[in-house]
């Protein structure tokens, strides 16, 4: 079983990456590869799914979203890619207190859950997770207006959210005042970042 890879981003690829580890190269899944840069170094948690046709690998950089995944695959209905999917549209603290919230209708708006699997997923993990200390700063944190009104933009434009929490939109505003500029420098950091430069 392989929990865990360290080692260089060779190939970056639409739904996974290749690690590059030594002289072998692992075709790893993640939740957003776009936001990694070819020659990368990477460490990351993996979870090893044996098929029939084949084993696959699912990486993740923070432990506890590990712990979430492996959770979130045990629930009915719930397979591996779906809850990739999951996470590549909300970070794992907003999935946490969605489930501790007991709150159907933000889970119903990741892809691929319905009434029927939110309502499974209630019942099987809410009040078994226990949000980490430094979610629950995150979750204080709080975003100003421009920030907020920048993000719902980049969201409402396709963007995913780890991918604008990757640029840092808060710190941006500094050096960039009102809403305009600091989405015109947002969408040039975020293709930036695509193109790997």
């Amino acid at each position: 079983m392989i929990g865990y890879l360290e080692g260089t981003v060779k190939r970056i690829r639409r739904d996974h990456l290749i690690l590059l580890c030594g002289p072998v190269g692992y075709l790893v899944y993640v939740s957003a590869p776009s936001l990694y840069e070819e020659g990368q170094h990477l460490a990351l948690y993996t979870h090893q799914q044996f098929k029939e046709d084949g084993q696959m690998l699912y990486g993740f950089e923070d432990e506890e979203v590990y712990q979430l995944f492996t959770l979130l695959i045990q629930v009915k209905g719930l397979g591996c890619k779906t809850v990739m999917s999951m996470l590549a549209h909300a970070d794992g603290d907003t999935i946490i207190r969605a489930i501790e919230n007991g709150d159907a209708a933000a889970l119903k708006k990741l892809p691929g859950i319905g009434a029927k699997t939110a309502g499974q997923i209630l019942l099987d993990l809410k009040g078994k997770i226990v949000l980490p200390e430094s979610s629950s700063k995150k979750a204080e944190k709080t975003v100003s207006p421009q920030v907020g009104e920048v993000e719902e933009a980049l969201l409402s434009l396709g963007y995913k959210q780890p991918e604008i929490d990757s640029i840092n939109p808060s710190e941006l505003a500094k050096e960039h005042p009102g809403v305009d500029a600091l989405l015109r420098c947002c969408l040039k950091e975020l293709a930036r970042r695509k193109k790997g430069i």
